[in-house]
């Protein structure tokens, strides 16, 4: 099966439930929201913001009602969003109103350059959750998925547009994941361990690599995806990898699998010039080797604000959704 139809199929059939949650809701509460909240603060004004909302767009009306988000008129103007099923897409165009939003992938939005995207660049907040693996069994091993991201970062640059945040949220699940890619990525972190600067940490974390990837492919994924994100500025601005996370997942297709949850930040560069140590890069690389900063989010992780949170957004979703959309603006705290 194509990966497009693939994507769209277990999006519809199982992740729409996880979107309304109460783990999936933890995780909004505890990972997502204290890092709108900085970054809404640091900005001193609402935030400009990309998202893959799903169809009831929880995301969106948790961030208007925490105020990090500012809804207007019928619509939010310094939002955009895709979904390429149409379905998903229509449902939220009609709690989002006015929204700019496109029926498409996240992947060719920006690699295609459609105006959707590009209209209102630069972001301040971007939050890629998918519902995929970020390196699908049919692409090429450096996916759509990461040259959209790496172009991202590229454009904040030139504009020096700093400091932005992106969550990236993607399935761990070995079966579903391009086999040239784990090569790769097992190679990546060879080569790192041949640097003095990580030799100790990366053996003392993977003494071996086969058996790390076939025994700990969560962990695996834990540790390459930020490795990933940190190369990528590595020449360009610094970053702070704020939040790494997992909850475990079971549907009927795949059986048992994890979300993996990121956060990155994206701030100027802090070295006047460029050297070859990257104090920056080297910092985050050894705190990736760690696993002891990784939070599991389990049942024991829901608090009663979290479930309190999750209701009130609940009944605001489904009143919006009552009335086409057309509520009247509340920026109350959920």
């Amino acid at each position: 099966m194509p990966s497009e139809i693939k994507k769209i199929n277990e999006k519809s059939v199982d992740t729409f439930a996880d979107f309304a949650g109460l783990i999936k809701h933890t995780a909004r509460y505890l990972l997502w929201l204290p890092e709108a909240q900085s970054l809404r603060t640091e900005k001193n004004r609402f935030l400009k913001y990309f998202t893959l909302p799903g169809r009831w767009a929880w995301d969106v009306f948790f961030f208007e009602r925490n105020g990090v988000i500012q809804r207007r008129d019928r619509g939010f103007p310094d939002v955009r969003f895709c979904d390429n099923n149409r379905k998903s897409y229509s449902d939220a165009k009609k709690l989002l109103g006015n929204t700019v939003g496109k029926k498409e992938n996240f992947e060719k939005l920006v690699l295609n350059n459609e105006k959707e995207f590009w209209d209102i660049f630069p972001y301040d907040l971007y939050n890629l959750d998918f519902s995929g693996t970020c390196f699908p069994d049919d692409q090429p091993p450096f996916s759509d998925t990461f040259r959209a991201i790496a172009k991202i970062i590229e454009n904040h640059v030139s504009p020096n547009h700093f400091p932005f945040s992106i969550f990236l949220t993607m399935k761990s699940l070995e079966s579903q994941t391009n086999r040239e890619a784990k090569r790769q990525l097992r190679e990546n972190i060879e080569t790192n361990r041949a640097d003095t600067n990580f030799t100790q940490q990366i053996n003392n974390l993977i003494p071996d690599i086969e058996s790390f990837v076939s025994c700990n492919f969560v962990d695996f994924i834990m540790v390459s995806i930020p490795k990933i994100i940190c190369h990528f500025t590595r020449a360009q601005c610094d970053i702070e990898v704020k939040a790494r996370a997992k909850y475990s997942r079971f549907n009927r297709m795949d059986g048992n699998f994890f979300i993996t949850k990121f956060v990155f930040k994206f701030i100027r560069r802090r070295q006047r010039t460029l050297s070859l140590r990257n104090d920056n890069y080297i910092r985050n690389v050894l705190d990736i080797m760690r696993l002891d900063n990784v939070q599991t989010i389990d049942d024991s992780s829901i608090s009663a604000e979290i479930k309190v949170s999750l209701d009130g957004l609940k009944r605001y979703v489904h009143s919006l959704n009552e009335t086409g959309g057309q509520m009247a603006n509340e920026n109350s705290p959920s």
